[in-house]
Parts: C-alpha cells; structure tokens; sequence
C-alpha cells in the first residue's frame, strides 16, 4: 500500500513539473512570436522599395555602345595581366617586410615587373578609345605609369634597404588601383569578363 501512495505522490509531482516546464515554454514561444510579428511589421519595405527589390533607387547603368564594348573587349587582356603583376608587386613588398626574403629577392621579383607594367602602358595607349572612353583611358594609362613607378620605387629598397621606398611605392600603387577600380567599374561592372 505504501508503493501504491508514493507511486501517487510521484506523478503528481511529475506532473507539476510537466505543466511548469510547459507553461514556462508556452510563454517564452509568446514572447517569441509577439517579436517576430513586431520586428515584421516595423521592418516590412514600403511599395516603392518592393516593387523595386534589391536595386530600388538605383539609376539603371546605360548599356555600352559597340565601340565602347570593343574598347573593353580589347582592355581586357592588358587589364587581367595588370591586375596579376600589381598583386605580385604587392606580395614581393610584403614578403620583404615579414622577413621572408631579402632586398636582393625583393629586386628580382619586381625589378620584370617594371619591364610588364610600361608594355602594358603601351599596349593600351595603343588602343583607340571611342570618345566617351578617352578620359577613362587617361585615368587607365596614368594609373599603369603610376603602377610602373612605384615598381621603380620598390627596386629602391635593394640599393638602400630605406623602408621609405616601400610606403612611397604604396601610396603610388594604391593611387592606381583605385583609379583601375573607377576605370573597371565603367567598362567591366563586377569585373566580368566583357562578351
């Protein structure tokens, strides 16, 4: 008989617990949806924002006219070798500052890279620009003569080991690839590769 009376006592208080716990849920699942609907509706776009999606507000880019998508199809190689020498500069810069190589290595990394970044300069004046390209193309071919100096600077650093010639170097190259940025922006949008 006294098994039969714990056994009682037992589920009662299980029970307790259960609708405890339950009602404990039952309230943080309240309090989590009155802040969903709350953030929902706080956050809902406005009509003009929803019909537009991702690109409301933006001004639609106009499409390139043919002598313009001919003058970034044929950048286009001269671009991508740019882009890949300008990061190999970089890391020869780098790899000296942490130790990896020397001023020595530093000269024989970057002093080709000179040799790359003035063919290019003349690879690409060589190219004609249609009219509503030409202040582009000055900005693109001053910012390969600005990548060729600062490869120039760089080589500095063998003759003297002075850290001077890496940070002038730096603000050259970072000069350029912003302007390669604003240049790459108008004729390759999110640098894909032009049809």
């Amino acid at each position: 008989m006294s098994a039969l009376v714990d056994s009682s006592r037992n589920s009662s208080r299980f029970g307790f617990k259960q609708l405890a716990i339950g009602g404990l849920l039952l309230c943080l699942g309240a309090v989590a949806a009155f802040a969903v609907v709350h953030e929902a509706r706080k956050s809902a776009p406005s009509p003009a924002v929803a019909a537009g999606g991702a690109y409301a507000g933006h001004q639609e880019r106009p499409a390139l006219s043919a002598a313009e998508e001919s003058y970034a199809a044929d950048l286009w190689p001269i671009h991508s070798l740019v882009k890949t020498t300008a990061v190999q500069m970089t890391f020869a810069g780098l790899s000296y500052k942490m130790g990896d190589i020397d001023r020595k290595a530093v000269k024989e990394r970057v002093t080709p890279l000179i040799k790359v970044f003035r063919d290019a300069r003349v690879q690409a004046a060589q190219l004609k620009a249609p009219p509503s390209m030409e202040a582009d193309q000055k900005k693109y071919l001053d910012a390969l003569k600005r990548y060729e100096d600062a490869s120039v600077e760089m080589v500095k650093v063998a003759q003297d080991g002075k850290d001077d010639h890496l940070v002038a170097a730096q603000k050259l190259s970072y000069a350029a690839s912003e302007d390669l940025l604003r240049v790459g922006d108008a004729l390759w949008p999110g640098e894909f590769k032009p049809n």
